[in-house]
């Protein structure tokens, strides 16, 4: 029996499991949904004021959730069954994007009630997403635990690129009103998954006899001293912070560079969600985690070079292959990092290290963006983020000397389990 999952491999041995494929199927248009609303959240809120202060307040009650609660989300994950947590926290997101969509329909929508929606909605995400990237491993045997876990990876990293391109269609063909309806059902939809879904109860955690900031402060202390996940984080902070702000930037660099309208932004960003959407399927159906160090490496190297070569032209051409590549390299970085610290970490661990991972990718970003923003304003759009594609070489670097280092660790860690 062994023998024959161990030749299925990769996406087809993952989702021969009923729970996996349950989990996968109800969880990758939830996550689309959320950032479709994102981008609908931010089109209105720039609909009602037209103001740039209020956007960047709007992206802020996003995410500010995410650094502070994700600490404790992470506590929450290691400390209680994350099959029932998952549950209620996807409960609760149905209920506020109902609301949501109920107050919008009824045209009571304002830009004050708006920024409310947005903070609770970044708290909901906050406290879910460790529980969420931590459940595959508990769906599917060894065996196949590498491709659950990329996909799960594939899942969590390319809706950031896929859920704004599929929004900015909807809100081209129908309106604002529609994104907010279609959300509520695919939150509704996943929700419907997780309880249909049955996970192996947990075995029963000893105590640790620490305050729970003393359990927070005890995972990442594991986090940074561990020889593979040390390294990988700070990896995955150089490529949001330097290589993220381009998405930011991108209705600027349209306008302005390509000189493009709306339709040559959507074709924009959804050339970066097939790029994901390639090179997660890839990396899923690869099926181990030998590589991963290897992958995430020259993928940040691709990175650099499309950051350089993207503000040095004004051929739309030419930016639409760039922004393949970046969905593609952006896609593998996430994705192949995700993978390398779930195969590494502790079961005990998994939730607190998910949530650091979490923080410092989507962290990276918005921190990366506000400086490149601010940058920008001074020097232009193109200088600072081709000056970021040159500091990236950096981060190749660092890559490249730790990428054996990595593997080696990786390899060692697999003959042990």
């Amino acid at each position: 029996m062994s023998v024959k999952k161990n030749r299925r491999g990769g996406l087809v041995g993952a989702f021969s499991h009923r729970n996996f494929a349950i989990f996968a199927i109800g969880n990758f248009p939830s996550q689309c949904g959320v950032w479709a609303q994102r981008l609908a959240i931010g089109w209105l809120t720039w609909e009602l004021t037209k103001s740039p202060w209020w956007l960047g307040l709007m992206g802020f009650a996003d995410l500010i959730p995410v650094v502070l609660l994700s600490p404790l989300a992470g506590y929450l994950a290691d400390r209680f069954e994350r099959i029932k947590l998952a549950r209620i926290f996807q409960f609760m997101n149905v209920g506020v994007t109902t609301m949501l969509t109920i107050i919008a329909f009824a045209g009571l929508l304002n830009v004050e009630l708006l920024l409310l929606f947005a903070f609770i909605t970044g708290v909901d995400h906050a406290l879910f997403q460790p529980i969420r990237t931590s459940l595959p491993p508990a769906l599917v045997p060894r065996e196949d635990l590498p491709a659950a876990i990329a996909f799960g990876g594939f899942t969590w990293n390319s809706a950031r690129l896929i859920g704004p391109a599929v929004g900015a269609v909807i809100l081209e063909i129908f309106n604002v009103e529609a994104v907010f309806l279609i959300n509520t059902f695919l939150y509704l939809w996943f929700f419907t998954a997780l309880w249909v879904v049955k996970v192996p109860p947990h075995a029963e955690r000893e105590p640790s006899g620490l305050s729970v900031i003393g359990d927070i402060i005890a995972g990442y202390r594991y986090a940074t001293s561990h020889p593979i996940i040390r390294p990988s984080l700070i990896i995955l902070f150089g490529s949001s912070f330097l290589t993220r702000p381009l998405v930011e930037l991108l209705p600027g660099l349209s306008s302005s560079v390509f000189h493009q309208g709306a339709g040559g932004l959507a074709i924009l960003t959804s050339s970066m969600g097939v790029g994901a959407v390639l090179a997660g399927i890839t990396i899923a159906q690869r099926g181990k985690f030998e590589g991963l160090a290897t992958i995430t490496t020259y993928a940040v190297l691709v990175g650099a070079m499309v950051l350089m070569i993207i503000t040095n032209t004004s051929n739309f051409g030419i930016a639409i292959l760039g922004m393949i590549l970046f969905g593609i390299q952006y896609s593998l970085v996430g994705t192949c990092v995700q993978s390398i610290i779930q195969a590494v970490s502790e079961d005990k661990m998994r939730g607190r290290v998910l949530a650091l991972y979490g923080l410092i990718w989507i962290g990276g970003a918005a921190i990366g963006s506000v400086v490149m923003g601010a940058l920008s304003e001074v020097f232009g759009l193109t200088s600072p983020l081709a000056v970021s594609g040159a500091i990236c070489l950096g981060v190749f670097l660092y890559s490249y000397f730790m990428k054996n280092k990595i593997e080696s660790q990786i390899i060692k860690h697999q003959i042990q389990d």
